[in-house]
Order: C-alpha cells, then sequence, then structure tokens
C-alpha cells in the first residue's frame, strides 16, 4: 500500500482510482461496509483502489485548545487500511484555506487525483461550512459517486464513532467490540512498572506505555490479549491508579496467562474483551491477591468461550 501526501494546491500525478472518501476513526462496521464496496469496484473496474483521508482532525483545525483522543489514531488507522488490501492512501492535508473550498473547487481536487468512482456514506458532508453533501457531489458529470450507508442497525443501535467512544469510555467493552466487529485495543511499548505484581503479589505484570492519542477505556480489570508478534496471548489487564496502594499515575498492565517472556522494550498490543469489573480498593494485599486469583479464574473460563479469529481485525 501506497500512502501519499498531499496539498490541495500542488496535487501530485496519480492514477486512475475507486476511492473512498472519510475520516473512519475506529473503523468500524459501517465504515467497513463502505470499504469493501470499494475494494470490489475497483476490481469490477479494473482500477486501484484508494482511500481518502484528511489530516490533522478537522475539528483540531477550528478548536485548537481542544486535545481530541482516537479510537484508531492515524498510524493504527493506516496499519489497519493496508491489511484491507487497499493500492492507495491519501491524506489530504487539512487547512482552513482547504476548510474553505466551495463544492466545485472540492470535485476539482477529486478530479485532479483521477478519482473515478467515489464511494462515500450517504451523511458525508464537505466544502465550507460543510455545504456540500451526496447530492452535489452526485450532480458534477465528472464523477461517479456510489453513496452508501455507513451505519447498520445492531441491537437497535446506530453505529457511530462517537457511541462507540462514549462505550469504550464507560467502560461497556463488549458493546463496543460488537460495533467495531472486533476487540479494541491500545498499541504501545512495554516499560518498567512499579514491579509489585511479581515481587509483591506473585502475579507480573507487563506495563504498556501507550501510543498518544487513544481514548481509554475505564478503569477497571478486564479479560482480554495481548499481541506479542503474530501471537495472541490470553491476559487479565488492569487499566487505573491502583487504589490499594495509591497511585497518582493512571497505569494499563497485563498479566499473560502462561507465558514468561521479557517483553521489556516490546512493542505490543493489549485487546479488550471483557470488563471484569470496576477498579476498588482492597483492605490489605492479601484480599487483592485472593481477587486478582479470582480475576485470573474469570479471564480463563471468559476467554476459553472466545473465537479469537472472529473478533480480530482483518
Amino acid at each position: 500500500m501506497e500512502i501519499v501526501e498531499i496539498e490541495h494546491t500542488a496535487i501530485p500525478s496519480l492514477p486512475e482510482t475507486v476511492c473512498c472518501v472519510g475520516y473512519f476513526d475506529g473503523l468500524h462496521k459501517g465504515h467497513q461496509l463502505l470499504l469493501n464496496k470499494t475494494l470490489d469496484l475497483a476490481k469490477q473496474e479494473h482500477l486501484a483502489s484508494g482511500v481518502i483521508l484528511f489530516d490533522p482532525d478537522p475539528w483540531t483545525i477550528f478548536h485548537p485548545e481542544q486535545t481530541l483522543d482516537y479510537l484508531t489514531p492515524l498510524p493504527k488507522r493506516l496499519s489497519m487500511l493496508a491489511k484491507k488490501g487497499f493500492d492507495f492512501v491519501y491524506i489530504l492535508r487539512f487547512t482552513k484555506s482547504f476548510a474553505a473550498l466551495h463544492e466545485q473547487a472540492f470535485h476539482d481536487v477529486l478530479v485532479a487525483m483521477h478519482v473515478q468512482t467515489l464511494v462515500c456514506g450517504t451523511d458525508f458532508h464537505y466544502a465550507a461550512k460543510n455545504k456540500g453533501n451526496v447530492d452535489s457531489l452526485k450532480s458534477d458529470p465528472r464523477l461517479r459517486v456510489v453513496a452508501l450507508d455507513p451505519f447498520m442497525e445492531t441491537q437497535q443501535q446506530k453505529i457511530s464513532s462517537s457511541t462507540i467512544e462514549r462505550y469504550v469510555k464507560e467502560g461497556k467493552i463488549e458493546l463496543a467490540d460488537e460495533l467495531l466487529g472486533y476487540m479494541y485495543s491500545l498499541d504501545g511499548i512495554i516499560g518498567k512498572g512499579f514491579q509489585r505484581g511479581g515481587k509483591l503479589l506473585g502475579i507480573p505484570t507487563a506495563n504498556l506505555e501507550c501510543d498518544p492519542d487513544y481514548v481509554l477505556p475505564a478503569t477497571g480489570v478486564y479479560a482480554g490479549f495481548v499481541q506479542v508478534g503474530r501471537r495472541l496471548v490470553p491476559a487479565m489487564i488492569n487499566i487505573g491508579y491502583n487504589p490499594t496502594f495509591g497511585n497518582e499515575k493512571k497505569t494499563i498492565e497485563a498479566h499473560l496467562l502462561d507465558f514468561n517472556e521479557n517483553l521489556y522494550g516490546r512493542r505490543v498490543r493489549f485487546l479488550f474483551a471483557v470488563r471484569l469489573r470496576p477498579e476498588q480498593k482492597f483492605a490489605s494485599i492479601e484480599a487483592l491477591k485472593a481477587q486478582l486469583h479470582r480475576d485470573i479464574v474469570s479471564t480463563r473460563d471468559i476467554l476459553a468461550k472466545k473465537s479469537v479469529k472472529d473478533w480480530c481485525f482483518d
């Protein structure tokens, strides 16, 4: 997959493509509907397949004082799109001048990029003050536009990135995973923690130094997996402040089941399947240790019923 960064005022020479356009934070089931349609059409039309993304997040251009977190920060989004098998990802630089383009000028950018067919959601808006929509796109004879409803009904709940983000922050990880179509995950490097797990509790943990910009799940204990290379290792994951010890810094750590390799300095991924319980303060270290052992048993039982293949992004 080739990644091409584009300024709208200086568009490079590009091949003819079928492209999907959107921000695609989360690449949830609704987004995957659009992505799969793009790949199918590109194959049918014997053209290259592409995805058009915007960077930075348009919201940050108009609200620079606000810090935003993401379900899938851009590097992860690009990795996931590569797994889908796209030929190109075009990253359009989002600036105030780009945001001020009128509809026709935005169409001119797409034409200059040699987009033959554009796939988008029925709710896609663009150009100055978001005045552009699917109807204005379809009115341009130079563009073939395929618009799909990117939200699919699941348990009477429409899929959206904002809904998934809320579920993640509330610890409703099973609901978030259902809408995503895969297990929510965090990427990072394993670093040095407080080392209480192995020395004090007899339950060693790997401390994740999480990549920035992620939406973090609610504090608590989770059953999940740690991806080490290509392996998915069952794990009990804790996010929180370890109130029994009175930590001031939030930590993300995992006890990997039946695993004793040294992970310090390794890049890994923590995947979240089920929230076992909220974070709580225990009266003693022994009480905490007893609960953690119960959590390990619960983790084994839950993950034994999970089909890993069904819950990984492909």
